[in-house]
């Protein structure tokens, strides 16, 4: 029986704890596709992309130990340069997925439809759901009048 060595185990922690951070982030911008539109689907693919690139990281990991007891060095060498540069291309990808997330248009907010739950005429809604009670404007008596009021931002300390 072989033992694992450290820097194998410390390869499979960073693999798991990658694997989960894209999920859940991939799974994040999913459900909030609605309100970020375009920025969200970008980096749900980002970090799709980049979940792709830990699971080539993961198949050398684990493909590594195997091909260097039946492969020569220059056959590993060759490997491990192809490896690395669609590793790389992989990282470059999702990276840039992700900025053009952050930077990407924001949809604008949707307008309340009417009969949409939120809409405080909707059939199903309970009383105390309508809209909050409005004050009537109060009817000033004949030759009184109301002081001015100053501007916004003036009178205030």
């Amino acid at each position: 029986m072989s033992s694992i060595s450290l820097s194998t185990i410390l390869s499979i922690v960073s693999l798991i704890v990658m694997t989960v951070m894209l999920l859940g982030g991939a799974v994040l911008m999913a459900t909030r596709r609605r309100e970020h539109g375009r920025g969200a689907m970008l980096g749900m693919v980002g970090c799709i992309v980049l979940l792709v690139g830990v699971a080539l990281n993961a198949l050398i990991v684990f493909l590594l130990p195997a091909l260097g007891d039946s492969w020569s060095p220059s056959e590993i060498e060759i490997v491990l340069a192809i490896h690395t540069l669609a590793s790389l291309i992989v990282q470059i990808a999702g990276t840039v997925l992700l900025i053009f997330a952050v930077i990407a248009r924001r949809n604008p907010p949707q307008p309340v439809q009417p009969g949409h739950p939120s809409h405080p005429g909707h059939p199903g809604q309970q009383p105390w759901q309508q809209q909050p009670y409005q004050q009537q404007p109060v009817q000033q008596q004949p030759g009184w009048q109301a002081p001015p009021r100053p501007p916004f931002g003036e009178g205030q300390g």
